[in-house]
């Protein structure tokens, strides 16, 4: 090696007065697990040589390696719903955050840094519409690009559209006393139309649904979430509900140790006017970085 570039030295200056060697090392590093960054090893120093001419420059420092590929989380989903001891319990309180980690587009499921994985979902109902009136309507998707639940929801006078995510597990959240998550309207006008946030329980999801609730609709009215209304504008704004302030039915066991969804509906407002018709709205959510927190 020391043979060989003692004769490219001379050569060269033969060829160039006073000019210098570089030799630039470059070195790339694999990233890490989910995606993590690596910082690259430093390029070696290019050793200097004397030579006819002049002296050899210093090689260059090599740059950093790049990311690899994300790392999917890994969740193991439980086969019903039973709450109790066998309850799924987040460590940080992470829900999800539609990120490259969480959502598969393969299954159609998110799944959670603490090992939590469910599905969305959406809704809509209310009075059929008159001649030439609006029906509610309601699409969910997650938006890969941005990395988050994009709600589209109409709801036509006196009904309402909802959708959010349900949980493959019940979830025991009695570490945290608060909903965290951060929303905001992306399109649309939610003008007159109200907003609120639930939670589901295991006691008001009825025992007819798929994987089945606690709740006989023949004994009585299910769906009787705690819920808290919600005041959205056009920047993502973080809000963070305690559970305490959420209305719903009266639960026979802690609400906190029984949670199997979380859902955000749209209602029609109150009309403006005496026997005027309500009010119906049309406008397209946001819906990121859902947790469970202690404020």
């Amino acid at each position: 090696m020391g043979n060989s570039l003692t004769k490219i030295v001379r050569f060269s200056a033969l060829v160039m007065a006073g000019g210098a060697l570089s030799f630039a090392v470059f070195f790339s590093n694999c990233g890490g697990s989910s995606g993590d960054r690596r910082t690259g090893t430093a390029g070696t120093s290019g050793g200097g040589s004397t030579g006819t001419a002049g002296t050899g420059s210093g090689g260059a420092t090599g740059t950093g390696g790049t990311g690899g590929a994300v790392v999917m989380h890994t969740c193991t989903p439980k086969p019903d719903l039973t709450c109790g001891a066998s309850a799924i319990t987040l460590a940080s309180g992470n829900v999800t955050d539609f990120g490259p980690a969480d959502w598969s587009m393969t299954n159609g499921k998110y799944c959670g840094a603490d090992g939590l994985q469910g599905s969305i979902f959406s809704y809509s109902g209310g009075p059929a519409p008159e001649d030439g009136g609006v029906a509610s309507s309601n699409a969910v998707a997650v938006d890969t690009a941005m990395g988050n639940l994009k709600l589209t929801l109409t709801a036509g006078p006196g009904g309402y559209a909802g959708g959010g995510i349900s949980f493959d597990g019940c979830v025991n959240a009695s570490a945290s006393n608060a909903l965290s998550f951060k929303a905001w309207v992306s399109g649309g006008d939610i003008t007159g139309c109200n907003f609120k946030s639930q939670m589901q329980t295991f006691e008001q999801r009825p025992i007819s649904q798929n994987p089945p609730g606690g709740c006989d609709p023949d004994a009585g009215s299910c769906y009787g979430f705690p819920a808290s209304t919600v005041t959205l504008g056009t920047s993502p704004q973080t809000f963070t509900i305690k559970f305490t302030d959420m209305t719903g039915a009266t639960h026979a066991n802690p609400i906190p140790g029984q949670i199997v969804g979380l859902q955000w509906q749209l209602e029609s407002g109150m009309a403006t006017t005496d026997g005027g018709p309500q009010p119906s709205c049309t406008v397209e959510i946001r819906i990121d970085d859902i947790a469970f927190v202690t404020q």
